[in-house]
């Protein structure tokens, strides 16, 4: 729009436009304007204007910069779940990691896996030039970069701080695999205890307005757990001497009722996955007491913090359950399908096989009017 002035300035002042427009074009050329220099503290507006706008932009960015230092805007609690099909001792490390500070203006956080005497796995930021991204250690004890981390993510991030934005990426092990399954998300701190904390037997940990089932029964209609001895058929939950329901991982341990010719026979969560396995093959010599036909050593075995799966001899958990996660998440092995344990070579904990299914399942074996009633038009009693 200037330009066309411009243009119809000089066109009306060579006479162009028109007598009348010459004449006015000559009176604006000859005008003079007045110059009326501010005076006082009008003449420095612009540079009180430009230094307070400057000042609010540092305070911003400190705050921001504080904020980040302190680390207090990043998730206090985090819940991950490990795939396991690729390397099966990753679903050991499945659960509820809490934030850790480190000191510095450019220090990232740590996340470590809030159960402190199973082993810990923890997320960490590698700064390293070559690999600038994060990464997962399944001992506390190894540093980020070194050769020995589990899990790396796929994507480079040298600005975030945040491990929540490396919830979407492929998560590679260190060979460069890719984990089939991999979630995160944050924990809100208020349902810290209800997500992280011990559950409570009389409260589903999904409602708490369905009770867990204190006994397990494998499913009449299925040919059941079979191997190198027979199974129980039943599994009621292991109490400690004050009466107290034992727990690992979160989860209630379940004891058969017959002695078999390796002990008593122990159902318990293991991260990922359920499994069954005999106490004569968990009893090692880390524990006190090693003998399977010892109800005391049995508690001690999973109330001891020398309990750790990946220190367990070959061949001591002999069946697995399909993986849990949030949607078939019972707090028991409830109608989960079942597979018989395969060890492979290097690695100290089983796979899963799926080319060997168990035809069997496990029922709740304690009837109730609502949501598991007796069969055959029986009556529930309290007890």
């Amino acid at each position: 729009v200037s330009e066309l002035d411009e243009i119809v300035f000089l066109l009306s002042k060579a006479g162009y436009v028109g007598r009348k427009a010459e004449r006015l074009v000559k009176k604006i050329e000859k005008m003079k304007l007045p110059q009326r220099p501010p005076k006082g503290i009008l003449r420095h507006v612009h540079l009180f204007l430009y230094g307070l706008i400057m000042v609010a932009a540092f305070i911003a960015f400190a705050f921001i910069a504080s904020q980040q230092d302190s680390q207090n805007s990043l998730a206090e609690f985090v819940k991950v779940q490990f795939g396991d099909e690729v390397d099966p001792t990753l679903g050991l490390f499945s659960g509820c990691y809490e934030k850790q500070l480190n000191d510095g203006w450019d220090a990232r956080v740590q996340y470590v896996q809030t159960q402190s005497d199973r082993g810990q796995g923890n997320f960490e930021y590698c700064l390293d030039d070559g690999l600038q991204t994060w990464v997962f250690a399944s001992a506390q004890s190894k540093t980020a970069c070194d050769d020995e981390f589990a899990l790396r993510s796929s994507e480079e991030r040298s600005t975030s701080f945040d491990l929540l934005d490396a919830k979407g990426d492929q998560w590679l092990l260190e060979t460069g695999n890719a984990i089939s399954e991999f979630q995160l998300g944050e924990i809100d701190p208020s349902r810290f205890e209800i997500e992280c904390g011990t559950i409570s037997v009389k409260g589903d940990t999904t409602s708490s307005t369905e009770e867990l089932c204190p006994i397990m029964t494998v499913d009449v209609d299925a040919i059941g757990f079979s191997g190198s001895h027979d199974w129980s058929k039943t599994f009621v939950l292991l109490e400690n001497l004050n009466s107290e329901v034992v727990q690992f991982y979160q989860r209630p341990v379940f004891i058969g009722d017959s002695l078999g010719s390796e002990g008593y026979e122990l159902l318990f969560f293991a991260g990922r996955r359920w499994v069954l396995a005999s106490a004569t093959k968990l009893l090692t010599d880390k524990t006190e007491n090693d003998d399977p036909f010892n109800m005391e050593n049995v508690i001690s075995l999973f109330e001891s913090s020398l309990f750790w799966l990946l220190e367990l001899p070959t061949e001591a958990l002999s069946y697995l359950s399909e993986p849990v996660d949030q949607g078939n998440d019972r707090g028991t092995p409830l109608g989960l399908q079942w597979y018989n344990a395969r060890y492979a070579d290097g690695v100290a904990f089983p796979f899963a096989d799926i080319s060997r299914p168990v035809d069997a399942s496990f029922r709740c074996g304690k009837c109730n009017s609502r949501t598991n009633p007796c069969l055959y038009e029986g009556i529930c009693q309290d007890d």
